[in-house]
């Protein structure tokens, strides 16, 4: 059943004249009285009772008619839901992150932009670590994962691109004695108990501290470990050890917390996103999109 003939119905049935439904149609009039014809044969119904004076409805022409008007909608809901979901505006991204990607801004600021634009794109966030995302965008769980730098290796079809850098820096109790330095020696740490977040080892952020502990000959004592750096910080304020933080944990605002540069330490912390080099569905692209621009504006100052 072709949907043109269902809309030939529906305006002959609103004005219940051939020649000025064939007008509102833009066809002529002969063409139309054949296709209407046309329905009533595939139907094996009369819609239209007909004389030379009046159109009228049949009994089983009301009844289809209110059918057909709602294949109508359902057809024309179905087009407006297909070109929607063509520009990426339909659909749900699952998305992965680690912890920390929270207090670096870049995140909340992808999705509140994105949203802009796409509000009725669904998006499905969850905090999962490195290697389970790595893992998840390439089996295609995930379509797009936040993590930090360096990751040990990629799948094979994954993409990584470098979003956000920040300093790697000391978070330290107000009241220790290294608080009051403007920054902090390597040398300075040796004695101290650190405390340190359970990151996969040999990757993330924990790779970039071994590196740093590496390059000062420092072994740091781990007592404690946290499962996130907002518990990590929490340790730190009770006075439970000094530890490496991004920068960017700066925004937690705790108040016996401080937080100094290390001395003669230029390392930086990346956050990156993960994404599978196939991706074509139209609103995970679209989501693509937005992180690269906002790299491109962190590049440029301006973030």
């Amino acid at each position: 059943m072709e949907l043109r003939r269902l809309k030939y119905m529906s305006v002959l049935a609103e004005e219940l004249h051939f020649g000025r439904a064939a007008e509102r149609l833009g066809i002529a009039q002969p063409a139309l009285t054949q296709q209407i014809r046309a329905l009533e044969r595939e139907l094996g119904v009369e819609l239209f009772h007909r004389t030379k004076r009046s159109v009228k409805l049949t009994v089983v022409g009301r009844v289809t008619l209110n059918e057909a008007i709602r294949t109508l909608q359902q057809a024309e809901k179905t087009a407006l839901v297909a070109r929607q979901a063509g520009r990426g505006e339909l659909g749900h991204i699952e998305i992965g992150y680690v912890g920390s990607a929270i207090f670096t801004g870049v995140l909340a600021k992808a999705i509140s932009r994105f949203r802009v634009g796409n509000p009725l794109v669904e998006l499905r966030l969850n905090e999962i670590g490195i290697v389970q995302q790595l893992e998840d965008v390439s089996s295609g769980r995930l379509d797009v994962g936040i993590l930090r730098l360096p990751v040990s290796s990629l799948p094979t079809g994954v993409g990584i691109m470098s979003l956000h850098r920040e300093p790697i820096i000391l978070a330290i109790p107000r009241g220790h004695r290294l608080a009051r330095q403007k920054n902090v020696e390597l040398g300075a740490l040796k004695s101290e108990p650190f405390v340190a977040v359970q990151i996969q080892e040999g990757s993330g952020f924990n790779a970039q501290v071994a590196q740093i502990c590496a390059a000062g000959g420092l072994s740091p004592q781990v007592t404690q470990r946290a499962g996130q750096f907002t518990a990590l910080a929490g340790l730190v304020a009770g006075g439970l050890g000094v530890a490496f933080v991004p920068d960017s944990l700066r925004n937690l605002r705790i108040s016996d917390v401080v937080y100094r540069p290390l001395a003669k330490i230029n390392q930086q912390s990346d956050l990156a996103m993960v994404y599978r080099k196939s991706e074509r569905a139209p609103a995970v692209v679209a989501f693509l999109d937005q992180l690269k621009r906002l790299a491109r504006t962190a590049d440029s100052g301006l973030i």
